[in-house]
């Protein structure tokens, strides 16, 4: 059985091995090794890494940060529970990779699992929980999850506070 910590990405390096983390996109591999410590730095986004107890090397991450939906881009049934502002808080999991050598194995789901649930204990208010997927794959990773993709955009998927919560 495969444990994994969770935990910050350590901005200062000394803690987590990034270097040899390769997922087969390159835009998610560049992030973590080049520009995830900046973003942690800068308050942009928090980046979760995951690990062995016995190793630091970095075998899945996920980012988070807020963010705001248009209540336009929200279905009629779902956008009359809402309040009537013009938009409405949310959190969105930017990025989340998982090393070559665990795939297929279950560390994406945990990951997402603990995004979620992360968000969920946070003292934040937000109403959706959002992900950009970068292919037609991740659209249907996310949406055994019950994720909705957007009506405008197919690669953006929400999911609602209270489905969140049984992720």
């Amino acid at each position: 059985m495969n444990h994994y910590r969770m935990e910050p990405l350590d901005v200062e390096g000394a803690l987590h091995d990034r270097d040899a983390f390769t997922c087969g996109e390159e835009t998610l591999d560049r992030y973590i090794k080049t520009l995830a410590a900046q973003d942690m730095r800068r308050g942009f986004a928090h980046v979760i890494v995951a690990v062995r107890p016995d190793t630091p090397a970095v075998l899945g991450y996920y980012t988070l940060s807020t963010a705001s939906v248009d209540l336009t881009s929200l279905p009629e049934e779902l956008r009359k529970k809402m309040p009537r502002y013009g938009q409405v808080p949310a959190v969105l999991l930017g990025r989340l990779a998982v090393d070559t050598s665990e795939q297929r194995r279950g560390l994406g789901t945990k990951l997402l699992a603990n995004a979620v649930k992360r968000a969920l204990r946070s003292e934040l208010a937000w109403a959706m929980f959002l992900v950009r997927a970068k292919h037609e794959q991740a659209v249907n990773f996310y949406q055994r999850f019950g994720f909705i993709p957007s009506a405008n955009d197919p690669l953006l998927l929400w999911l609602p506070r209270r489905l969140a919560e049984s992720v």
